[in-house]
Parts: structure tokens; sequence; C-alpha cells
């Protein structure tokens, strides 16, 4: 009788990351998915609370499109041994900072700083592909904010990164699509997945009205604050707002926002100074902040949104004379 290794997908709950466990679950997990595998679908603010979910029992770790930070780090640390296997593949630029750290402990480490965690799957790993798993690798490099080669590819980018943003919690649907993936299926042929979409769009039309509404302009930058409960309506849908807005008003954007007793802010940056305001408002309130140059976002912990508005006032000055 052959005894299988359980394995642990976690991976960002997003496009992005969904795409990357379909990919990796296709290509090195494929006889184990789906009875020996467990999936773990987070965010990177919380990702060291949700890796805890993994089941004791499980020998090796599959860690897909999460920026590290050193909660994160120090989790897989705890959890590194010579009876776990610990496999890291991400491609955000702040995550370079942790790679020799992980690396001394025996994680294999995948990172560089690609358009894409798919493209780095696929191009790292040398992974061969079929055209169907190709289309998806552009997918994802268009939901992380690369120009579509196509309106097909656009058109279920959109699919994927709104139907997700409906329902940022429903780990059920991300599983859902990644067997699909797996199945074949073409992603605009799901009811499902249209349906969430389109339930999505008119949300985020919504919120991109409230915010253009609000927005207030420090250098180049707009800058819009939203509730609590505001963040809770739209949860999900906050980044995708972020980049649309950020797109519409061919203007950098800072979404700060207040979210079950924190802060978190969202950059986009055409002027690639996202990654930068992040990490210097996290540096200055002690919090963590991760991304890439034009996306990024920090979260702050037991700050006041007085506190977190001030500190970016601050940095966005600091930035500025620092450029000129």
């Amino acid at each position: 009788m052959v005894t299988y290794v359980k394995s642990a997908v976690i991976c960002h709950g997003d496009c992005d990351g969904v795409i990357s466990s379909f990919l990796y679950i296709k290509h090195y997990l494929r006889d184990v998915y789906p009875n020996n595998v467990s999936m773990v679908f987070t965010q990177p603010w919380r990702a060291h609370v949700d890796l805890r979910k993994i089941p004791k029992e499980s020998r090796e770790v599959v860690m897909l499109d999460i920026a590290l930070n050193n909660d994160v780090v120090n989790c897989l640390l705890s959890m590194a041994g010579p009876n776990m296997k610990i496999v890291v593949i991400d491609h955000h630029a702040s995550s370079e900072a942790f790679i020799d750290k992980l690396s001394r402990a025996g994680v294999k480490i995948i990172w560089n700083k690609s358009t894409s965690t798919p493209r780095l799957i696929r191009e790292v790993l040398r992974t061969s592909i079929n055209p169907f798993e190709e289309f998806l690798v552009k997918v994802a490099d268009v939901c992380e904010g690369v120009e579509a080669p196509d309106e097909e590819v656009m058109k279920v980018a959109d699919l994927i990164k709104l139907s997700i943003a409906r329902d940022p919690s429903d780990t059920e649907f991300m599983n859902y699509l990644i067997k699909s993936m797996l199945a074949g299926h073409k992603i605009q042929m799901l009811d499902e997945v249209v349906k969430r979409a389109s339930i999505a769009k008119w949300l985020l039309n919504k919120l991109l009205r409230q915010l253009t509404s609000r927005s207030v302009v420090v250098g180049n930058y707009l800058i819009t604050t939203l509730s609590a409960s505001e963040s809770r309506i739209y949860a999900g849908l906050l980044g995708v707002a972020s980049t649309e807005l950020a797109r519409e008003t061919r203007s950098d954007i800072i979404l700060v926002r207040e979210e079950e007793g924190k802060v978190v802010i969202t950059v986009r940056s055409n002027k690639r100074e996202a990654l930068t305001i992040c990490r210097l408002v996290a540096e200055k309130l002690n919090g963590k902040y991760g991304g890439h140059p034009e996306a990024a976002s920090a979260t702050l912990s037991n700050k006041s949104l007085v506190e977190v508005q001030q500190a970016i006032l601050e940095v966005i000055k600091s930035v500025r004379r620092s450029i000129t």
C-alpha cells in the first residue's frame, strides 16, 4: 500500500494566488490532490495566523504568492526541521530581504521580481505548460497590473479578480476555481463566476464613485479614507478599486482604511514609489508592509486614523524631497 505525504498549500486568496495553486498542484501534487492536500487561503498581513491552520500531520508546506514579513518568517522557521519540507514561491519585491534567513534554515525559496507568481513557476521552475495554462499565466500577469495582450485575457482576468473579490473569505469558491482549472474548464463559461463578478462590478462602481467624491490631493497623490464599516462592506474590492482609480485618474493613490483594530494603507504608484511609502510608514509606526514598487500595502496595529494620516503626510513630503 502506497503511503502519501500529507501536503499543505497556503496561498494568497486572490487571482494570482489561485492560479499559482492550480499550476503547482497540476504539475507537482496532482497524484495526491485533493485527498492528501490541505488548502489554506490567506492575506499577507494574516498569513502567520493562517499558517497555524495547517494540519499537524503535514510533512510538506508550499507557500505561494505571499509577501514575506518577520511574523511569517518566524512562523516558517518554527515549522522547519528534518521531517518538514517547506517551499516558498513568491514574486513580491519586499520578500527579498528574508530569502537568506529562510534558505539557511533549509527552506526552499523560489523568488525573483517576476510579473506574477504563475509566471515565476513557469520560468524559474521551467514548467512545461499547455496553451490553457499559458493563457492563465497571462491572466495572472494582468491581475498583477501588466497590460493585457488581448481582450479575452482581460475579460478572464476581470472575471476571476472580481468573482473572488465579491467575498474574499469564501474559501469554498476559491477551491471551486482551482478544481475548475484542473478540469480544463473555461472560466468565462462558468455561470457562478460570471454571476459573482457581475455583483462585484456593481459594488466596485459604487465604491469608485465614493472614493472619487472624497479624495483629497496631496502633492502628486490622491488620498482617500474609509471607515471600518465601509471597509467591511467593500472587503475584497479595495485593492481592485485602488488600481482602477489610479488608472482612471492617472494619479498615484493612497487608500487608508480602518479594519478590525488596525489601519491598512493601500498604495498604487505609477512613479514606483508605492513600496517605499509603505515601508517608511510601517517603520515610523512599527507596522508591516509588503508588495511591489507599483502596488504595495502596510498594516498598522493599534494606531488611529489620525496617527496614520499624519505619518503618510510626513512620508510623502520626505519622498518628494529626496526625489527633488
